[in-house]
């Protein structure tokens, strides 16, 4: 009897080790970036006020670093505050991963109240960037010629700083907007925002963006106690994101809360960390409100434990660029 009884055993042991798999595989899903069949590579333009808080920089780190991953394609950046060196700034960055080229756009406005005065790290970042002169245009332009060479219903615009361009563009060419554009992802607070919806002088352009937006909007707000940044103190000094978090703190890289991070993230990988929230309503300082509506205005709660989602965050804006693998 004893001899029938090992292989009886053994695939006891076999279906409990099959089950133990099964269940750890089914808990990483919760997390993983879905396949390119499941969901196609989106297409980016990242908005960006790329001058005071530092989670502008490692929030186009993390994009960069999906777009090595080929989760991604990053079309174009643009800028939507006034300091002179930005452009050159973010320059330094796309040069890092091997993307100096990515065309950059600038807002060309007047802001009341610029923050030009404090930013702790455009102007070494400007420093850093490679030699030579990228092509710098009006970002209104920038996203004329942009998406117009995309095919309809394809762009994902990730918008982690004021909302001037996107009206500049939305008041010049909405059809171009409502034809090309498929999402897009507001960094800001949905009640009484502290963030991107806040300035006076842009609160008319801030209510017209979600009024008139003619694609679905998703507001990303979580990320303010998921700090990032400290796994850049290995980095090497020359890549212009760990300079950029250690100038933000005056001479230590530490962790930064990653606001501007988890709106990329959910830009490119979609819901896998987050569910959307379709009901209730916004209400900007101002006192303007608007309604959730499915599929057209909604806003994000994460889904996931937020040290999970800190560890994958840390890990992509720590990850070495593609460009620079042996």
């Amino acid at each position: 009897m004893k001899e029938h009884q090992a292989p009886c055993v053994q695939c006891a042991c076999l279906l409990a080790l099959a089950v133990l798999v099964f269940a750890a595989n089914d808990s990483q899903a919760a997390t993983a970036p879905r396949s390119e069949a499941a969901m196609p590579k989106p297409k980016i333009v990242f908005e960006t006020d790329f001058t005071f808080d530092v989670d502008d920089v490692g929030a186009l780190a993390v994009l960069h670093a999906l777009a090595d991953r080929g989760e991604a394609d990053i079309l174009a950046i643009s800028y939507n505050e006034v300091q002179s060196n930005a452009a050159a700034a973010i320059r330094s960055v796309n040069a890092w991963y091997g993307r100096a080229d990515l065309p950059v756009g600038v807002f060309q406005g007047q802001l009341a109240h610029p923050d030009d005065e404090h930013s702790r790290y455009i102007d070494r970042l400007a420093q850093m960037a490679p030699d030579g002169d990228a092509v710098v245009e009006s970002s209104p332009n920038l996203y004329r010629r942009v998406l117009g060479a995309q095919p309809d219903a394809s762009v994902t615009i990730v918008s982690v700083g004021f909302l001037n361009n996107l009206h500049d563009l939305l008041r010049s060419d909405r059809e171009l907007v409502r034809t090309k554009v498929k999402k897009l992802v507001l960094m800001g607070g949905v009640r009484g925002d502290r963030f991107n919806f806040v300035r006076h002088d842009l609160a008319a352009q801030t209510q017209h963006v979600l009024t008139h937006w003619p694609t679905p909007i998703v507001v990303s707000q979580e990320g303010g106690d998921i700090h990032t940044g400290a796994g850049l103190r290995d980095a090497p000094a020359e890549n212009p994101v760990r300079e950029a978090y250690r100038l933000w703190w005056r001479g230590e890289v530490k962790g930064r809360s990653s606001w501007d991070q988890l709106a990329v993230l959910y830009g490119v990988r979609g819901d896998i960390y987050f569910k959307e929230v379709a009901s209730g309503e916004g209400q900007l300082r101002s006192g303007f409100t608007w309604q959730m509506q499915p599929g057209w205005r909604t806003y994000l709660r994460l889904r996931v434990d937020k040290r999970e989602l800190e560890a994958i965050t840390e890990a992509l804006m720590s990850a070495e660029p593609l460009s620079r693998r042996p």
